[in-house]
């Protein structure tokens, strides 16, 4: 095992090996030279290849070559990358075996199971991809043990989860959510128009581009840029973000920025609960990571601040719930003149660290936005919600898109077919499928057979405490914007102070929206406000 592990980990850091500096300064001559070019005498040139080289290596430059210069530029690129990642996968094999001999005088364990309870010596694994592909291997591997529900689920047929989902999804198109809270907390003008505020400080986290612009768009608002780190770290759960002082307000604001890069996309998916702080409460362990990064930065200068400046931290996303959490840490450590505002923050703490981070956390979550609704318990209610779905019965509504009706019977046609049978396409039928919901120990939480014609039946119905597992809220105070319905019939926009067990944050909503409105675009709408930066650049056109 530990052989086949080193000769993965050779392979894979062979591979990713042209994405890196050292790599590219390696590549970037011979691509260059294919067309006659020169690096010139700067040195820097090696050190820092051109941005472009970062990305689609072969395929972006390679072909740009071949267009502007001689055509042999692809096959000479081609092969400059292949002999390099080669060199570094026999270099990084031959390493890991001198290493392990020496290792292997030490007394040792077994091997593992698995090629990844091996761990490559540091200075082998300079691209960080086998620590990478490591943590995304245990998470998808240790995922069901913390959500037992997922695991004892019935799986639908592909082709009929397919068909139940677009029934379902035309359904809410036809008829969207409408929450309701008459006796909810209204959130004021104030509040809304603060929210707003430093929305733009979280959004432009994104769009600033390089430090100099940065700098040069901050102090337009009258900020002063203390340190900005453009770029998240691969590998490190290191997300980009910046610290601006305003002398005049008494205030400083961290904006941690959201998912932008490959880097922030590891973060993510790195989703196990692991506990929080050296504490019991269990949170998302890529934004755990994230905010621990951000607290051995910033700790001191929370510490340093006088008592009448605040210190303001904001994100989107990604950055939402690393911001959260780092508004946690800081709480517990006596940092009081502190207020963290997270807009689209997904589901990262457990309930009791949710609801008791209210007075330091405010977050905000704009109608159907599905990162901020992805849980095991929300997973679990959709799919309740497409086996009890009656889609025979919407089949036959005259309100139905026209195409999906005629989908519906050419499948039907195909599924009953001798076709359908060789391909392993089970028959339609909502009968069987009642049946296999009443007899599954996850869906079994009650509910009538008996519905309007192709209406959905499973709202969401909670499963039993024992089921539970890892099942995270959105943290702190939570502003949702929902879509309302107005007097006239029409639906408007709500505004209501809950928290994160609120029904409506815990439910899927199958919508057109619920990836835009997840934007900060569709955040500063949902505020009664604009995109400053949006105006600025519609001001330079004109």
């Amino acid at each position: 095992m530990r052989l086949l592990a080193r000769v993965a980990h050779a392979c894979i850091e062979g591979s990713i090996f042209v994405y890196t500096s050292p790599g590219q300064s390696r590549v970037v001559p011979a691509l260059l030279a294919a067309t006659g070019q020169t690096l010139g005498t700067s040195s820097s040139c090696l050190q820092q290849p051109p941005r472009g080289f970062r990305t689609f290596f072969v395929v972006q430059n390679a072909a740009l070559l071949w267009y502007v210069g001689p055509k042999q530029s692809v096959p000479i690129a081609c092969k400059a990358v292949f002999a390099c990642s080669l060199a570094r996968g026999l270099h990084v094999l031959a390493s890991n075996g001198q290493t392990e001999g020496k290792l292997s005088r030490q007394p040792s364990n077994d091997d593992g199971a698995s090629i990844w309870d091996w761990t490559p010596p540091g200075d082998l694994a300079e691209t960080a991809a086998w620590k990478v592909l490591r943590e995304l291997a245990m998470t998808l591997s240790k995922s069901k043990d913390h959500m037992p529900a997922l695991r004892r689920l019935d799986p639908l047929p592909t082709h009929e989860l397919a068909i139940r989902l677009f029934y379902l999804y035309d359904h809410f198109r036809r008829e969207p959510v409408v929450d309701s809270f008459p006796d909810g907390t209204q959130a004021d003008s104030a509040l809304v128009d603060k929210l707003a505020y430093y929305l733009w400080f979280a959004e432009y986290a994104y769009e600033a581009g390089t430090e100099p612009n940065l700098k040069k768009v901050l102090a337009s608002r009258e900020y002063h840029l203390n340190f900005a780190k453009m770029s998240a770290t691969w590998g490190e759960h290191q997300p980009a973000y910046y610290v601006a002082t305003h002398t005049e307000k008494k205030e400083v604001v961290v904006a941690v920025r959201g998912t932008w890069a490959v880097e922030d996309v590891v973060t993510d998916i790195t989703a196990l609960p692991v506990a929080f702080d050296g504490g019991e409460h269990l949170v998302h362990s890529g934004m755990s990571a994230s905010a621990l990064y951000l607290f051995e930065r910033l700790y001191s200068l929370a510490k340093a601040l006088k008592d009448d400046y605040q210190l303001i931290l904001v994100g989107h996303s990604l950055g939402a719930g690393a911001a959260a959490l780092l508004a946690m840490m800081l709480k517990s450590r006596g940092i009081s003149n502190m207020h963290c505002y997270a807009f689209a923050p997904p589901m990262c703490c457990e309930p009791d660290l949710a609801s008791t981070c209210s007075h330091c956390v405010t977050s905000v979550i704009f109608r159907d936005d599905i990162i901020s609704r992805i849980s095991q318990e929300s997973v679990v209610a959709l799919y309740q919600e497409l086996v009890q779905y009656d889609w025979e019965a919407a089949s036959k509504n005259e309100d139905t898109h026209p195409e999906l009706r005629k989908y519906t019977e050419m499948a039907r046609t195909v599924a009953g077919s001798r076709v359908g049978s060789w391909l392993g396409l089970s028959a339609f039928t909502q009968s069987s499928r009642r049946q296999a919901a009443a007899n599954s120990p996850a869906l079994s939480s009650g509910g009538s057979d008996e519905a309007e014609e192709g209406s959905p039946k499973g709202r969401g119905q909670q499963f039993p405490d024992e089921d539970q597992g890892y099942n995270p809220l959105v943290p702190g105070r939570v502003v949702y914007i929902y879509r309302a319905s107005r007097e006239d019939g029409t639906a408007g926009l709500g505004r209501v102070v809950t928290d994160g067990s609120c029904p409506g944050l815990r439910r899927i909503h199958l919508s057109g929206l619920m990836l835009a409105d997840h934007l900060t675009d569709s955040y500063f709408e949902a505020l009664g406000s604009t995109n400053p930066t949006k105006q600025d650049a519609i001001a330079k056109e004109n």
